[in-house]
């Protein structure tokens, strides 16, 4: 009985080293990926666009972003903000419905926060 109860302990920590080690591409997230993620738009990748308008940049950039978020500039609502140059903005925010709120107050649902240089 110990000899089964080793060598069933033998194998289960032999397929735990075996199963750790998946390829490097398979754990490896890319620098794509992992800006695809985030709720920040930033000057690197503004920089890096070529996108002629706002609206184009963020489509291009983050197309799971709602199109009828309010749009703010810096701190104040601005319907005309989609309106800018991307060479006028440095960083542009999405903010949740309750990350807005807990911001500006319960009169705002989504966000597209545009911070201008």
């Amino acid at each position: 009985m110990r000899t089964a109860a080793l060598a069933l302990g033998i194998v289960m920590v032999a397929g735990a080293c075996a199963s750790s080690g998946t390829a490097s591409t398979d754990q490896t997230v890319t620098a794509r990926s992992a800006v695809s993620r985030t709720n920040v738009i930033t000057t690197q990748e503004i920089r890096d666009s070529r996108a002629a308008t706002l609206a184009d940049l963020i489509r291009q950039l983050r197309p799971g972003w709602p199109a009828q978020a309010t749009v703010f500039v810096n701190n104040d609502p601005d319907p005309t903000g989609m309106n800018r140059s991307p060479s006028q903005v440095s960083e542009i925010r999405f903010l949740s419905r309750s990350e807005a709120q807990a911001k500006w107050g319960s009169r705002v649902n989504e966000v597209l926060q545009i911070i201008t240089r």
